[in-house]
């Protein structure tokens, strides 16, 4: 994460823009510190007066007391590195800021819900208040894709996935989005009302139209790969467009609003799910043991549903159903 260029420069001008005007006077919670305690070494540079910095990783959190140790610019004691996860520890007082980078690919998959709901609870002076927490919110955004690999992970292959999704590299170009992306998550930390353990909808059945246009790119993109391939150009462009109006499943990203105005963003993939890259992988949940023939226009329903552990050790699970209507329905 360190070495992220899109995602640890945003979080850092959030992390400062936070505590600008009120340095010495401001105590932060930083969980998942890393063993680089970054997020907790930027806010006491910034003027935090007190840092607890969590880290479960045992590993890690050895690692994030040397870093913070071989930081002769900041008083000691300034910043606490703690083991464990926040669910089992105690913290002498309340905080201010709660900085937490715990999003997986999608953005509750690391039990986020789970831990800011807590930390609301125990360990935030104003938890309704959207300034406490950095990121302020986090989000998932969901396509249909067609995926130009699907074909090899037929049966058998397929069943040896055991319904396990495929996270690919954000500029892996075997993926290809069917339709504009569409917000299926959006978990606000400083809402009072975050969902408990159990079956949660974040989002009612979401329709994506296949559309023409991105159909023909993909035609294009895939054409240019398989020449690259050295596939023969009649065979290329048979293929290019078997896949290019094919269905495979629904990839999932993360994007991140950092502060109160919405304008320290983090994407990791662009706005309309555009290839680029990014600490985070996209998942792509295959819906079908082969690809499924579409076309322009076809209307793809999708109906997520999350299953919320009741504790941040229990991972989260998720199904998926999909219908598709074809164009003359």
């Amino acid at each position: 994460m360190r070495d992220d260029t899109r995602r640890t420069p945003q979080f850092v001008k959030a992390i400062r823009q936070r505590f600008a005007g009120k340095e010495g006077k401001l105590t932060m919670l930083d969980i998942g510190t890393g063993p680089f305690a970054l997020f907790a070494l930027v806010a006491a540079r910034a003027g935090a007066k007190k840092v607890y910095a969590i880290e479960a990783n045992p590993d890690a959190a050895a690692r994030a007391r040397a870093n913070v140790a071989k930081a002769t610019d900041i008083e000691p004691g300034t910043i606490e590195v703690i083991e464990g996860f926040t669910s089992a520890l105690k913290l002498p007082e309340k905080v201010d800021v709660c900085c937490a980078e715990i999003i997986g690919v999608i953005a509750s998959e690391e039990n986020c819900i789970n831990t800011i709901r807590d930390a609301q609870q125990r360990f935030l002076k104003d938890p309704s208040n959207p300034e406490s927490y950095i990121p302020v919110s986090v989000q998932t955004y969901a396509a249909p894709v067609s995926y130009a690999l699907h074909p090899v992970l037929a049966p058998p292959r397929f069943e040896r996935l055991g319904g396990q999704p495929l996270r690919v590299n954000c500029r892996d170009r075997t993926v290809q989005l069917l339709s504009d992306p569409q917000l299926v998550e959006d978990i606000k930390f400083s809402d009072p009302k975050l969902p408990a353990a159990g079956r949660w909808s974040a989002t009612p059945p979401v329709e994506f139209v296949v559309s023409s246009d991105r159909v023909y790119a993909n035609e294009k993109a895939y054409y240019t790969a398989l020449l690259k391939e050295e596939m023969k150009d009649d065979e290329a462009r048979k293929v290019a467009r078997e896949t290019a109006e094919s269905f495979s499943g629904m990839a999932f990203w993360p994007r991140l609003v950092l502060d109160t105005k919405g304008e320290l963003i983090v994407e990791s993939r662009g706005p309309l799910g555009e290839h680029q890259k990014s600490h985070w992988q996209t998942l792509v949940s295959l819906m079908n043991p082969t690809p499924v023939p579409v076309s322009a226009g076809s209307v793809i329903k999708v109906e997520p549903q999350t299953d919320l552990g009741q504790d941040i050790l229990q991972p989260v699970k998720y199904t998926l159903q999909a219908e598709i209507r074809p164009v003359s329905a």
